[in-house]
């Protein structure tokens, strides 16, 4: 029995997942479907040293991250490649490792072409609902130091601030700033 053949899109950036990691989430996968391409975004040799000889020996696509002031949270070159995918190609699948960006433009232009677009990550993000199914990456297979995403955001309390010793001149700054002393010369 033939597999379905899938295509997947890894952002490196947003999955942090070391190259031994990936291996065991490539395994994983490799039990359900055929894998026919990969490429890796937001790469970075010295970053991702790990992975340097497994996609030069795998043969495997990798771009480096987009330069830009601002973080992005979506690799617009995964859009490109995924609408490539959905126009060229006969894998019968589309597997995303992708941040919180709007990726349903895509999802559904890989729908509309008869294709199933899995999502890959740690935990289910805001578009899990679009996509047709979830691959859950262990987060043991995430780099050394990386934790896996919270949902719960934790806010410091602001830092109290000792109110300033009052001076002569604070004092007379304070009387200027209320007004009493101009409004005092001008009731006489």
């Amino acid at each position: 029995m033939n597999k379905p053949k899938i295509a997947l899109l890894i952002d490196l950036g947003s999955l942090r997942i070391s190259c031994d990691g990936f291996k065991k989430l490539f395994a994983e996968i490799e039990e359900e479907y055929e894998i026919a391409y990969v490429k890796f975004y937001s790469y970075v040799a010295k970053r991702n040293r790990d992975f340097n000889e497994y996609i030069a020996a795998k043969g495997y696509d990798a771009v480096t991250p987009v330069a830009s002031r601002r973080r992005n949270k979506l690799d617009s070159r995964q859009i490109i490649d995924g609408t490539k995918i959905s126009l060229n190609s006969t894998v019968d699948a589309v597997g995303f490792a992708v941040g919180e960006g709007d990726i349903l433009p895509i999802l559904t232009e890989l729908k509309q072409t008869g294709k199933h677009v899995i999502e890959i990550g740690v935990e289910e993000g805001a578009y899990s609902d679009a996509f047709n199914g979830f691959v859950a990456v262990n987060p043991s297979y995430l780099r050394e130091g990386y934790a896996a995403p919270t949902k719960k955001v934790v806010k410091k309390a602001p830092k109290k601030v000792a109110a300033p010793k009052e001076t002569p001149y604070t004092a007379e700054v304070n009387k200027i700033f209320e007004g009493r002393s101009i409004l005092n010369k001008y009731r006489k």
